[in-house]
């Protein structure tokens, strides 16, 4: 009964592979020549998981695989070659894919694909600091290549409503998501409503915040008749909740 061979092989590294070949059993004697897996089409199969996973026209996405070592020797594989994205399964700008063969000969071998996006983006139309408050008038829409997918970059001027900047922008840079975030709905030094729940009973007191929030922050607060300061948690552009 022959064995099934199961090899596990890092990116570029063709010298392990071809090591771990020799030593899954092979017999002394000269063996026949067997058919391998061409790089090619382990590129192909990487490339469609980043497509699949992407949800996008491939039309739009721009794949480079990172090339392979021409010395790597891979048995032909008799069953689909099936690719998957390793950590957390996420289409990034560099993205780390394994592809593996499932069939009378197993093996797995990892590559990274470049993901660039030709999509329609907000660009600054100057330099915008960290902690700005953004309009529609800072921004152009222009469409470029972008790295990574186009879901990454806002292109709807509406959703700056109530954003702020995360990270500065500088001239002509495209706005990402992850550099938005909402702008503090209570300021350090404004007067608010401290509003306090014990026994069923309702207990509004005024106050000054003593630090900017936004919904769900815990901020420090200070009631002003009692002087007395407490950590609340803010629940409107006016209200911070906190216990008596």
């Amino acid at each position: 009964m022959s064995s099934s061979r199961s090899i596990r092989i890092l990116p570029n590294s063709a010298l392990l592979a071809l090591a771990l070949f020799a030593l899954a059993g092979a017999p002394s004697h000269a063996a026949p020549a067997r058919s391998i897996t061409s790089t090619r089409a382990i590129g192909a199969a990487a490339e469609q998981a980043i497509v699949s996973q992407a949800g996008g026209s491939a039309a739009q996405l721009s794949l480079a695989v990172a090339p392979m070592d021409p010395r790597l020797r891979l048995p032909a594989c008799d069953a689909p070659l099936q690719a998957f994205l390793t950590q957390d399964g996420q289409v990034r700008h560099q993205t780390t894919v394994g592809v593996r063969c499932d069939g009378s000969v197993r093996w797995t071998i990892y590559t990274s694909v470049t993901v660039d996006t030709m999509a329609p983006v907000l660009v600054a139309r100057y330099a915008l600091p960290r902690d700005a408050m953004l309009t529609a008038a800072d921004f152009d829409l222009q469409t470029r290549r972008v790295p990574g997918l186009a879901r990454e970059y806002p292109a709807n001027p509406n959703v700056l409503t109530g954003q702020r900047l995360r990270l500065a922008l500088s001239a002509g840079q495209p706005l990402t998501r992850d550099a938005l975030a909402p702008a503090p709905l209570v300021h350090r030094g404004q007067q608010v409503v401290i509003l306090a729940h014990a026994s069923g009973i309702e207990v509004r007191m005024g106050g000054v915040a003593l630090s900017d929030g936004r919904v769900a922050d815990h901020i420090r607060v200070q009631n002003l008749s009692s002087q007395r300061i407490v950590e609340g948690i803010v629940r409107s552009d006016s209200v911070v909740e906190a216990p008596l």
